[in-house]
């Protein structure tokens, strides 16, 4: 019996822990609306109800006719319906169209997720409270996610379902010699990681451009990326804030002393070649000359395991405050930043 007692305590402190750490967001409301533009148009018959949809939003689908699927050809509605017609009767859209609707026969989860998301977004930027429409669409594989000025000047943001369809689609068959379509870029393709690519268009927005070229400037701008999305999204594992694998991450844990002491022995914390340095920070299949097992963007999980350990030292440093810190180096020093061997 004391055993369990004891283990009840443990789990009571670890949950007190975690509960406090997050804050309470039930006072905020978020509702977002998602239109299922894929699911409209599959129903458009007659150029009547073509004329109709888009003047229902009009912000949307004139970006996404002339833009997105290139349809539009002036203002001619009968040469929009002929060639929106001949897009939606294509094979291959159309078996797109149905491979999309079947994974996402419903959004309530992701709605759910989604509306979460914007609640912490309020918390932390309680100047960015507005919630924009979401519009889901299918683009034959060439835009994923953007944010666009809807209606009202408002902002609105597209989301490409069928840029969200691993494993489902094989993207690298596509288009086999484009990097783009690796398996390491698009292993993160799924409805997961969908409130994860929303709040990167609001983090990388907040957080602007990096301070420097060096290693060091990048990794510190991109860990400052990653603490800040993991506050805005509390809920979403680790894996899917890294977009990483379960066994990719756990890798970076267990050799964050071996990653730290190359990145120092290599000298490349100040070193500025983007030919150097680019796979330490941008994705990629590994990290040059560790060993096989480490993926790449090594340096931003360094990069952010020194923002961490800043915030800890310094707890009542704001987020805005943390933006508008330029000088890498001194976060560096300040953070105290020492990872033991596992």
């Amino acid at each position: 019996m004391p055993r369990i007692f004891f283990l009840y305590l443990i789990i009571f402190v670890f949950a007190s822990c975690e509960q406090s750490t997050t804050p309470d967001v039930s006072n905020l409301k978020a509702d977002v609306k998602i239109v299922r533009t894929e699911t409209k148009l599959n129903d458009i018959k007659t150029k009547e109800q073509l004329e109709k949809l888009i003047n229902q939003n009009p912000a949307f689908y004139n970006l996404y006719f002339k833009k997105i699927i290139g349809v539009y050809d002036g203002d001619n509605i009968d040469t929009i319906f002929t060639n929106f017609n001949n897009f939606v009767s294509d094979s291959l859209v159309n078996d797109l169209t149905q491979k999309v609707t079947t994974k996402y026969k419903t959004t309530e989860k992701l709605k759910t997720q989604i509306d979460r998301f914007y609640k912490y977004l309020q918390y932390y930027f309680p100047d960015q409270s507005a919630i924009p429409n979401l519009y889901t669409f299918i683009s034959e594989f060439g835009y994923q996610i953007f944010i666009f000025e809807d209606d009202d000047n408002k902002d609105g943001i597209g989301i490409g379902l069928d840029m969200f369809m691993h494993p489902d689609i094989d993207y690298k068959m596509i288009d086999p010699d484009n990097t783009y379509f690796s398996d390491y870029v698009t292993r993160s393709w799924n409805e997961e990681h969908i409130v994860k690519k929303i709040a990167d268009l609001y983090v990388n927005d907040n957080v602007g451009a990096a301070p420097g070229h060096r290693l060091l400037d990048q990794m510190i701008h991109n860990g400052k990326i990653l603490y800040i999305t993991d506050l805005l999204l509390p809920e979403v594992h680790d894996t899917i804030i890294h977009e990483y694998s379960g066994t990719q991450l756990d890798w970076c844990y267990q050799n964050e002393l071996q990653m730290w002491s190359f990145f120092f022995d290599k000298k490349l914390f100040y070193e500025a070649n983007p030919t150097k340095i680019a796979k330490y920070i941008y994705p990629s299949p590994k990290s040059p000359d560790m060993p096989d097992a480490a993926p790449g963007r090594t340096a931003n999980f360094i990069g952010w395991q020194i923002v961490k350990a800043y915030m800890d030292r310094y707890p009542d440093t704001t987020i805005d405050e943390l933006i508008k810190m330029t000088d890498s180096q001194l976060i560096m020093e300040k953070s105290k930043y020492k990872p033991k061997q596992k």
